[in-house]
């Protein structure tokens, strides 16, 4: 975390370690009853939760569950920020923030134990490695119950940043609670809640009420996980096109956690298989195939943190032309990173709106034949997939080494490429590397000490303002390019470049419009197969 955010939570853990110990209890008692309202309404059947009829998830009766919990806490009803908020003088009273309320439930079965599960959520390190792609910040504050070496019947006092894959919605912090118990052999429950009625904090703008996870072992070793997800959000700040995907509760509900955590158990499971042969039959060795996959897992954290909101990354507005995308521009000196090539490197992002479905333009964007459609880079140069990691289920879910040459057969560059696909979101995330390090990678050299400067996509289903019930009618397309731009670490870089590089990302986008979306009229519909291979 930043150095304010650090200094907010020494203060608060100084704070914990003067509370007293009726204090104390009232919080173990607010956690405790915040697992006992999970586990019930983790449970409960159809009358508390309505199904989605085009979605897995289901949205919380919000009338039922206050006539069944309306009364069980009054901390967790509060329909506003200002309940929690310290008194202030009068003449310094803020307006009243109208929250919006997310609640979601949703139900997976994941590869992994639910020890595992519970061990990955209680270590706050683990937890925001493993949830890169929603959590940018996270820090323990300080522990109020549980013995060392046991997550049952475990406290952490916790704070958080979570973000989308784009610079256009704001980031959500919180301080909250996190407690673990074990219900019965092999079942559990984690509870998240809020306690700004403990620590009020003016940087918070989320209210958890109980959310969380009931986690129960399967006999072939995985788990049954139900997960609820129910918070109370400021909308006002949220773009006309991104409020749909938050007030449906894909952009930080249930289905995006649990995606996440499949996403996580599927990366493990693929990391420890002792066979593989890449699709275009190259045989990897075991050491090459780990540090592929830990390059590319270490790409998609790196691009992730690169196109969020947090305060932690210094956006520039790049002045542009009226009906041009709105392009940012964020410059990184790399003087301490070396996992980065030395020096200045920027970073180039904008989001649009494509009416094309998700699963279309990912399609588009990470197949190896359409890329010359889009990269003006490789406008000239023959693209073959020379190998593939797949990881879990789905096919479009791998990481891919592609190779780019001459029309004479000269090699140009080499991209490694990881694409990941779910219902809450899409991501094609490359980098270019040269021959070199190709080698050293198939030879097994530790994926840290390869530089790369990752670019890329994110897609994330959009539907428009009064279209929510109708499903998902088009696609919220982030772009990303990561560009190396001087040896030296200095502060700023030319305005020349700055809007050559703008031309370059719009360029990008007006290319990828122009193609997926005239492609997606009902005159020139195709299956996405056909869109793949006549491209």
């Amino acid at each position: 975390m930043d150095s304010t955010s650090n200094e907010r939570a020494r203060d608060l853990f100084m704070g914990f370690s003067i509370f007293t110990e009726p204090m104390k209890t009232e919080i173990i008692e607010h956690a405790r009853s915040a697992m006992e309202e999970l586990l019930k309404i983790g449970t409960a059947g159809h009358l508390l939760w309505k199904p989605q009829p085009k979605d897995r998830y289901d949205i919380l009766n919000q009338i039922e569950y206050m006539r069944q919990f309306g009364q069980v806490d009054s901390t967790l009803n509060s329909p506003t920020f200002a309940t929690y908020q310290t008194e202030q003088p009068a003449s310094m009273e803020t307006p009243t923030v109208a929250l919006q309320t997310e609640a979601s439930r949703d139900m997976a079965f994941i590869n992994m134990s639910p020890i595992s599960i519970v061990e990955l959520l209680m270590d706050v390190n683990e937890w925001s490695s493993a949830f890169y792609n929603i959590v940018s910040k996270a820090t323990i504050v300080g522990t109020l119950l549980g013995a060392q070496g046991s997550y049952n019947d475990k406290l952490h006092v916790m704070s958080a940043e979570l973000h989308l894959p784009t610079t256009t919605v704001p980031i959500r912090e919180y301080y909250f609670g996190r407690y673990s118990k074990k219900f019965s052999h092999n079942i559990w429950g984690i509870v998240d809640i809020s306690l700004e009625k403990f620590i009020p904090s003016p940087t918070s703008n989320l209210l958890k009420r109980p959310s969380g996870c009931l986690i129960s072992g399967m006999a072939n070793g995985h788990s049954k996980v139900a997960w609820v997800e129910h918070v109370e959000a400021d909308h006002s700040h949220l773009d006309n096109y991104f409020k749909p995907l938050v007030a449906s509760t894909l952009a930080f509900g249930a289905s995006r956690w649990l995606n996440s955590l499949n996403r996580y158990g599927e990366w493990l499971q693929t990391l420890r298989a002792t066979t593989f042969v890449a699709d275009e039959g190259v045989l990897i060795p075991q050491t090459g195939r780990t540090s592929f996959l830990k390059l590319g897992d270490r790409m998609m954290k790196t691009f992730c943190a690169n196109v969020s909101a947090t305060a932690d990354n210094p956006w520039m507005k790049i002045t542009t032309f009226h009906g041009d995308s709105d392009v940012k521009v964020m410059i990184k000196n790399n003087v301490e990173d070396t996992a980065m090539p030395p020096g200045t490197s920027a970073v180039f992002t904008t989001s649009v709106w494509l009416e094309v479905s998700p699963n279309r333009l990912f399609n588009f964007l990470r197949h190896e034949n359409s890329r010359t459609k889009w990269d003006m880079l490789s406008h000239r140069l023959v693209i073959r997939k020379v190998a593939s990691i797949p990881k879990g289920e789905n096919p479009g879910n791998c990481v891919s080494l592609l190779r780019a040459n001459t029309s004479q057969g000269k090699l140009q560059i080499f991209y490694l490429q990881e694409s990941y696909t779910d219902s809450t979101g899409s991501y094609v995330v490359y980098a270019p590397l040269d021959e070199s390090a190709i080698t050293a990678i198939v030879k097994g050299t530790n994926p840290d000490r390869v530089m790369i400067l990752p670019s890329g996509f994110s897609i994330l289903p959009g539907r428009l303002q009064g279209d929510e019930d109708r499903g998902t009618t088009g696609s919220l397309l982030t772009v990303a390019f990561h560009v190396f731009e001087s040896v030296t670490n200095k502060s700023h870089i030319l305005p020349e470049y700055i809007h050559t590089m703008r031309k370059v990302i719009t360029d990008t986008v007006t290319s990828i419009k122009d193609i997926v979306q005239y492609h997606n009229r009902p005159n020139n519909w195709m299956e996405d197969s056909d869109f793949l291979v006549r491209f």
